[in-house]
């Protein structure tokens, strides 16, 4: 009677559970197609890497809780690591359980041998233990830790309780007798059974989605947003999102392989801030409103949306009068975001947040046509004078007065084309950056030229903002300019036009070999084409940088989104001083902290919360550093902005590399006498 009993038991869970798998595999697949099956070696190996691996969940940590010793704090950033470990060898404990209901003569010590089934059982009580005291853990983080945005919720008790009891039991029926053993085997097969049927709908439906999500991750380079067929008849066929079906089904899969970790929101610079945008909340916003929608939603789904949430569950469920872009997930929510790529850096599963956060900014721009008034005037100053500060256009060359500065028409062999860029050209701090680099360019004799009045903007402020339609304008008239001119080799200061043109460009047409200008001069000093003074040979006043502590901004879209952070870092060592006149801010590199400029944030007012470049500055400032070199004319303009701010202009400069480089280098061509035109004086960085 057992064995008949506990037969159909497993049927019908199993049945059970292939059928809630196929209706949220059709739900997934019903998004639109997007190919994720290119280099099948690189994605296994992902897969070996960060899912059975978990590599970013050991490599990156939330900060302890103080008030805690730093060794908990530690040990539970880690926890998940050990569950997870620990699931995988309990589960040849569970197969052995189930397989024993069928073939009650069935063991491991048949088929392994009575040694290895011996050492096998071992491994698996030494990692049930293991687990209990995680599971012990978790439940003290949520409840008296409580992290930020992991609460003890109906689902998180339920998940973690079930975790305890499938361990209590395990150890009831190998160490127990009789009645009570038998009893514990009963409880830990419904429970497993249960929690099988119930993963999919939990927070735990990672369990079974992170391995594909992993796979099928996005290769090569990173932040290209898919570009929409402008062309098109009507709105449904640009490929603009207008619900959440509309996202495709990798986007989708995103959603149900969130861990609910919380990195991508602890680690959000806007959600640091008091911006209403959570990261995690959006990818969510995504998947319920996809499960809210069900074509066969039904009293099951609403009774776990009831037990998991309460009575108020899900106000949007089945609501068709709510809709997921302004609705479910807020505008406040999407014009919050700088696009600065910290979520995804720190998601162990590798969701794609910002893409979608603009891909809704899309619908809000070009369809519902919400702009805030600010990003407004913006885009009228990029229609009227191809560029977001709205200065005449006819205006973009008097940063070059007096440097006698080449354009493409006047050279037409130059290797390099410099991409001044809209801040280079027309912000009155920036154009000091960009007359710096012309000394640099020219003291280590690179052969450059500009476009002139026939550069417009890269057009990197109206695609991250939403505005698809002016992007691709603005893009293509500049693409069409190059192409005439048979630009093969770009330099650029501005990492976001560095990005816009080196990776979006060949979308409509413009493949060229971009470089950022600290890659380019850390070859030059590298190559001994620009010498670096003595520090003996000038005083402090000369050289501001030379003996005081200097620490680098890393900016976003040059070292996240570009993976570019050793050349800035080893031009800045080869200035006097060394490596050693160099400090880390506590958030560098891949864990660097916006500006608050991406995004088209640069001209929208910060009316929620905190401003992001006052919470960077106040960690600057906080450093004790003296100098911020930064490689981003954005980055410069909220930098200073937040040290004037604070009223620590004298305490602080912030500087661009090229000035640093300008400042300190040997000008053998003045002091040699060489060229025909002498390079003009660098102006004072202050």
């Amino acid at each position: 009677m057992k064995r008949v009993l506990f037969v159909a038991l497993l049927a019908a869970a199993l049945g059970m559970f292939a059928w809630t798998l196929w209706r949220f595999a059709r739900m997934i697949l019903a998004g639109r197609p997007e190919p994720r099956f290119d280099h099948p070696d690189q994605r296994v190996a992902s897969v070996f890497a960060y899912f059975f691996g978990q590599k970013k969940v050991v490599e990156k940590t939330t900060i302890p809780a103080k008030r805690w010793p730093r060794f908990v704090s530690a040990l539970g950033s880690k926890h998940h690591f050990v569950i997870f470990w620990g699931f995988i060898i309990i589960t040849l404990g569970s197969l052995e359980t189930l397989a024993q209901g069928v073939f009650p003569g069935f063991s491991w010590a048949a088929l392994i041998g009575p040694a290895a089934a011996g050492v096998l059982t071992h491994v698996i009580d030494f990692m049930s233990a293991a687990v209990l005291v995680m599971v012990g853990l978790a439940f003290f983080r949520r409840i008296v830790l409580q992290p930020r945005l992991i609460p003890m919720s109906r689902d998180a008790a339920a998940i973690l309780s079930a975790i305890g009891l499938l361990m209590v039991t395990y150890f009831g029926m190998r160490r127990l007798d009789g009645p009570a053993a038998e009893a514990c085997w009963w409880v830990h097969v419904v429970i497993l059974l249960a929690f099988l049927n119930y993963l999919l709908y939990s927070k735990h439906s990672h369990i079974v989605a992170a391995l594909p999500n992993i796979y099928f991750r996005k290769l090569g380079q990173r932040g290209v947003l898919p570009k929409l067929n402008m062309e098109a008849d009507d709105i449904a066929g640009t490929g603009v999102v207008q619900e959440g079906k509309d996202f495709t089904w990798k986007s989708l899969l995103d959603g149900f392989a969130c861990t609910e970790c919380a990195r991508c929101s602890n680690f959000c610079p806007a959600f640091n801030t008091g911006k209403p945008l959570s990261p995690m909340q959006v990818i969510h916003d995504v998947r319920d409103d996809l499960r809210s929608r069900m074509p066969d939603r039904g009293p099951l789904d609403v009774l776990i949306d009831r037990f998991q949430h309460g009575q108020g569950a899900d106000p949007h469920a089945g609501d068709e009068k709510i809709p997921l872009i302004g609705g479910r997930t807020t505008e406040d929510v999407l014009w919050a975001c700088t696009t600065c790529g910290a979520c995804q850096e720190v998601c162990p599963v590798f969701i794609d947040h910002p893409e979608k956060i603009i891909q809704m900014r899309q619908n809000l721009v070009l369809v519902q046509e919400k702009v805030p008034p600010d990003l407004a005037r913006t885009y009228t100053n990029l229609e009227r004078n191809g560029n977001p500060w709205g200065i005449g256009a006819d205006k973009r060359m008097d940063w070059a007065e007096g440097l006698d500065v080449p354009t493409l028409d006047d050279h037409p062999d130059a290797e390099y084309l410099l991409w001044v860029g809209c801040a280079g050209a027309f912000d009155d701090r920036i154009k000091k950056q960009t007359r710096a680099l012309v000394e640099v360019m020219r003291e280590g004799g690179v052969d450059f030229a500009v476009l002139g009045l026939e550069e417009g903007c890269s057009g990197d402020p109206a695609r991250r903002s939403g505005n698809e339609m002016l992007y691709q304008m603005e893009a293509q008239q500049n693409i069409e300019v190059m192409n005439a001119k048979k630009v093969k080799k770009v330099v650029t200061a501005c990492p976001h036009c560095l990005h816009t043109i080196k990776n979006e460009y060949p979308q409509l047409g413009g493949s060229y070999e971009v470089r950022h200008h600290t890659q380019l001069i850390r070859e030059l000093v590298a190559s001994g084409k620009i010498e670096i003074e003595d520090l003996t040979k000038a005083t402090a006043a000369d050289l501001p940088a030379r003996t005081n502590q200097i620490a680098f901004h890393d900016p976003c879209y040059l070292g996240r989104w570009n993976g570019e952070y050793d050349a800035p870092r080893a031009v800045l060592d080869a200035l006097p001083g060394g490596r050693d006149a160099r400090a880390e801010l506590p958030r560098a590199r891949e864990q660097g902290f916006c500006c608050g400029a991406g995004g088209g944030r640069m001209w929208m007012e910060e009316k929620i919360g905190t401003r992001v470049n006052h919470d960077r500055t106040d960690e600057i400032l906080a450093s004790g550093v003296q100098t911020v070199a930064t490689a981003c004319p954005f980055c410069t303009i909220m930098l200073r902005d937040g040290v004037q701010d604070r009223n620590a202009s004298e305490r602080v400069q912030v500087l661009n590399v090229s000035e640093l480089v300008a400042k300190s280098m040997k000008r053998k061509r003045e002091l040699e006498g060489a060229g025909s035109t002498p390079s003009a004086p660098a102006e004072s960085p202050t």
